[in-house]
C-alpha cells in the first residue's frame, strides 16, 4: 500500500501583489510632465499663441494629470503606484529646486553681470 506524500502547505499570498509599484508610478508621473508639456508647446505653436485663460489651463494641465493618475491608481486597487506618482511629484520639485539653486550659483559667483 502507498503511502500518501505529505501535503504541502499552500504559500501565503504576497502581501504587496496586485498593489503597484513605486518605480512605476514615479515613471508615470516624469512620463506625463515631459510629453504633457511636449503636447502643450504644440498646442502653443499650432495656435500661434493662445489668450492667458487657456494658456494657464494647458500649463495646467500635466499637474493634473499627475493628480488624476493618483487618484485612478488609488481607485483601481494600486496604492503603491499612487504613492510612486506622489513621489515622482515630489521629485520633479526637488531636482527644480537644484536647477534654480545652481543657477542663482553661477551668477551670483559672476557678480551678476
Amino acid at each position: 500500500m502507498s503511502d500518501p506524500s505529505p501535503r504541502i502547505p499552500d504559500r501565503p499570498a504576497d502581501v504587496r501583489a496586485g498593489r503597484g509599484s513605486l518605480l512605476a508610478g514615479v515613471a508615470c508621473a516624469w512620463a506625463l510632465l515631459i510629453f504633457g508639456y511636449a503636447i502643450v508647446v504644440g498646442a502653443f505653436s499650432a495656435f500661434d499663441g493662445i489668450d492667458s485663460g487657456t494658456g494657464t489651463l494647458l500649463l495646467a494641465l500635466p499637474w493634473l494629470g499627475m493628480i488624476g493618475l493618483m487618484v485612478w491608481f488609488a481607485a483601481n486597487g494600486r496604492p503603491r503606484s499612487a504613492l510612486g506618482v506622489l513621489l515622482g511629484i515630489g521629485t520633479i520639485v526637488a531636482v527644480a529646486l537644484l536647477l534654480v539653486a545652481a543657477c542663482f550659483g553661477l551668477l551670483s559667483s559672476g557678480g551678476w553681470h
